[in-house]
């Protein structure tokens, strides 16, 4: 845990009070082994970040008071559409998805995507909030993303073909335009990237992608499971971005 991540709620007169059983109480005590007085990186999701220095340490919990920047940063420009993947690796692929800043994550359905992965304990909303805000501590980013389950591809990417276009609209693809010649003069206006399922996504789905406005692109030689594209893809965007 990088960034203490706080709910603008659990904040008042710029302190918190965390129970000890909180496991952010208990990552301060055990793993940070902080004193009185340390001070640790804090933010509010979706606000400002900065700095928290505890005030107290007891057997009821830490009492930490804040230091903030005045102005929130902005919203990430990216987004990510992703099939669903196999619930023992949905906790992870969004932990790391949410550590580079996104501003939303889209859950698609698709041809390859086992119709059972939507029962999955780990889709209910108290685990996937969970596997973000982990994510979010890990990456340093006060932006949890928004987070859209859709069970119907095709109104989906009906929908985006109707909507003004926001930024780039990538489709990982082993036969796409390597991505750095597609991307990298246009990441200014953000990008959307879609990952598809284990297996990829069939002849028409690629077709309604490409008629929503979304380029193929390839992130290199090798072929990734679903779960180790969304990584590459977002590293790829954040090198891209830098140069």
């Amino acid at each position: 845990m990088n960034l203490l991540l706080f709910d603008a709620e659990e904040v008042s007169a710029a302190r918190v009070t965390l129970p000890a059983a909180d496991r952010r109480a208990e990552h301060i005590v055990r793993v940070l082994r902080a004193g009185v007085g340390d001070v640790l990186r804090a933010g509010i999701v979706c606000g400002a970040h900065g700095s928290a220095t505890v005030r107290a340490l007891s057997a009821a919990g830490v009492t930490l008071e804040l230091a903030l920047e005045a102005q929130a940063p902005p919203p990430p420009a990216r987004r990510l559409a992703l099939a669903l993947p196999r619930p023992k690796a949905l906790t992870r692929v969004l932990a790391a998805a949410a550590s580079f800043g996104l501003r939303q994550i889209a859950l698609l359905n698709a041809w390859r995507v086992d119709k059972s992965y939507w029962s999955s304990p780990r889709l209910e909303p108290a685990s996937v909030d969970a596997a973000l805000r982990e994510g979010c501590e890990q990456g340093q980013t006060t932006w949890l993303p928004a987070v859209r389950r859709e069970r119907l591809l095709m109104p989906y990417l009906e929908g985006l073909a109707a909507a003004p276009v926001e930024g780039l609209r990538l489709l990982a693809d082993p036969r796409g335009e390597s991505i750095e010649q597609v991307a990298r003069a246009e990441l200014a206006r953000g990008a959307l990237v879609a990952i598809g399922p284990e297996g990829g996504w069939i002849e028409d789905e690629l077709g309604a992608f490409e008629r929503a406005g979304f380029v193929a692109v390839s992130l290199g030689r090798p072929t990734l499971r679903s779960h180790d594209a969304v990584v590459a893809a977002l590293a790829q965007l954040s090198l891209l971005e830098r140069l």
